[in-house]
């Protein structure tokens, strides 16, 4: 490669940097703890550091046997080089999901540049570091901006083995296997087998897949997996394989595991929301790929090839997950390089000639149509849950003024300026969303408003054991990790036979729970016997998203019940009142 590549190379690469910062970047901080996935992983590798365990996946006294430790260990060493875990600070535990999306950007566009050439590669690069799902996920401390990044990788080194590539190439595929099964299981191998199984059905050739079968790959992949496996294995007696597939994967797939069920054609809805504003070119992108495909007189050029493996990244497992009766958002992400790409295909033709007449028409107005939910939505949050500043409503009214241009631009055909109207699009909502907007929803804040009220009590954080806070029906993760790991959730029936509460222990009531006023009477009557007495000192009233309910908590510190005034007694009780 020469200085003039490598120049270019590294421009785009720094130009990647900064768009993928200037939008993971901003609310990293100061946008709250998410439930409840976020907060459980969070509390996750917040024990691992408090008790040195790196093996065994714990939040509070319970196993977490459903994901690999990996996620776990790279939030773990981010807090300890970035923060201190007595400091709760979200932030350090959400720098590997950007870590994980600049991997996704970088791996797309290095891909790209032998599959579709560098234009379309820096195009499509851009477009998947926009898109609304993308953005959201590299915000928070999951698993899955990790996962797209070494699923990116993997695409990437299949492109350069359709083209050529060398063993080595194949050796970092299985490298990016072996971190993504260590984040999240069997997913990128089924991505991978289902793209490989395809491709053979369509081409009926695999000459170009036997580097893969190069001995230092596999070798790569075990060393990578095995020593946890095999000790995991050994610390829980098997149980983390028998529940994280039988109690978590296989729930998934036989129904709507943990209330998470979609009718058929749930992702081909959600697609349009989630790979939003990209979405502005995925019909067209969509079309170009499979007319390359299917090109019977250039079957084996380099774009035919390239546009046969992205369908068959993206096709088979998007109908795979559109199958399965658990459905949520977030399960399409990996194949969103290969969606960015096809679109960036249509982005250039659509810069050079006129094409895909109905089709972008049809997606000129969906577009429209879901920028307009989307901006309104978002809006009447603000307004709803939040401090509806009057700021927003010129913003988002710029939003769509850009978002209307943008669809009026793919209506005539003018790929440049519509990509280069969603770019600003990107910039524009989600900056403010990210910083402002969504931290300010204090209704849905209902664990940070809590420990707000007990800061004011001086009481600090994370707790260390002096006293005893108990939340039997608000009993949402992100309340563990904000107040520490010692808080008690749940489980009211177990308290009232063992209530043990000490003086200035505190306990949570949500007034909004039906079951809290038996409880409360029942807990009143145990206290009694004690000479304990409950007394609020504050009510936090906000909305539980993760339910779907109106809570009202009243804080209550458990205290000496006050002596009975005898001289006022005796004479209330006076016949005559004298």
């Amino acid at each position: 490669m020469g200085n003039g590549k490598l120049i270019i190379r590294a421009r785009d690469f720094a130009i990647l940097t900064l768009l993928l910062l200037a939008l993971a970047l901003p609310g990293l901080a100061n946008l709250p703890v998410i439930d409840r996935d976020e907060a459980r992983y969070a509390q996750a590798s917040v024990q691992m550091i408090e008790t040195g365990d790196y093996v065994n996946i714990r939040f509070q006294d319970r196993a977490r046997n459903k994901k690999p430790a990996g996620v776990y260990w790279l939030q773990s060493a981010s807090v300890k080089l970035l923060s201190d875990v007595k400091k709760r600070e979200i932030w350090a535990h959400r720098v590997p999901s950007v870590l994980g999306a600049l991997l996704a950007i970088f791996a797309t566009y290095w891909g790209g540049i032998r599959l579709i050439g560098r234009d379309g590669a820096i195009t499509g690069a851009m477009l998947l570091a926009i898109s609304l799902l993308f953005v959201f996920e590299a915000h928070i401390a999951k698993t899955d901006a990790l996962l797209c990044g070494f699923s990116a990788l993997a695409l990437a080194s299949l492109g350069h083995l359709r083209n050529g590539g060398e063993r080595k190439t194949a050796i970092l595929l299985w490298l990016a296997l072996g971190c993504a099964v260590m984040i999240k299981g069997p997913i990128l191998p089924l991505l991978i087998g289902l793209c490989l199984l395809s491709l053979f059905a369509w081409e009926r050739q695999a000459g170009w897949m036997k580097p893969l079968l190069f001995w230092p790959g596999p070798l790569l992949f075990l060393m990578i997996v095995l020593p946890w496996m095999f000790l995991i294995w050994q610390t829980t007696d098997g149980a983390f394989f028998s529940e994280a597939i039988g109690g978590d994967l296989t729930p998934k797939l036989q129904g709507g595991h943990e209330k998470h069920g979609g009718p058929p054609g749930y992702h081909s809805v959600a697609t349009w929301i989630m790979f939003w504003p990209s979405c502005l070119f995925l019909l067209p992108g969509l079309i170009f790929a499979f007319r390359a495909a299917g090109n019977k007189h250039g079957s084996q050029t380099p774009i035919s090839k390239s546009a046969r493996l992205l369908i068959c990244w993206a096709v088979p497992y998007f109908i795979f997950v559109e199958i399965i009766p658990t459905k949520l958002p977030h399960y399409t992400l990996p194949i969103y390089p290969a969606l960015a790409l096809m679109a960036a295909l249509a982005v250039l033709t659509l810069s050079k000639i006129d094409e895909f007449g109905i089709a972008r028409k049809i997606n000129a107005i969906l577009f429209a149509l879901v920028s307009i939910i989307l901006l309104v939505g978002l809006l009447f949050g603000e307004s709803f849950y939040g401090s509806y500043p009057t700021w927003s409503f010129g913003v988002m009214g710029v939003a769509l003024l850009i978002s209307l241009y943008a669809a009026l631009r793919l209506w005539n055909g003018q790929g440049k300026s519509a990509f280069l109207a969603i770019i600003a699009l990107a910039f524009l909502v989600n900056i403010p969303t990210y910083q402002f907007t969504l931290p300010s929803l204090d209704t849905l804040l209902v664990s940070r408003n809590v420990k707000n009220a007990l800061v004011q009590e001086g009481i600090s954080f994370p707790l260390d054991g002096s006293f005893e806070v108990y939340s039997p029906q608000f009993t949402e993760p992100s309340l563990v990790h904000g107040l520490g790991t010692d808080i008690i959730l749940g489980e009211p029936e177990k308290r009232l036979t063992n209530p043990d509460f000490d003086l200035d222990d505190m306990i949570i009531l949500d007034r909004k729970n039906n079951a809290t006023v038996d409880f409360e009477n029942q807990l009143l009557e145990v206290l009694k016997y004690r000479n304990q007495c409950l007394v609020g000192f504050s009510q936090i009233e906000g909305f539980n998203y993760s339910k779907g309910d109106e809570v009202l908590l009243d804080l209550m510190r458990v205290v000496s019940c006050p002596e009975p005034d005898l001289e006022t007694a005796e004479d209330l009780s006076a016949p005559d009142g004298t």
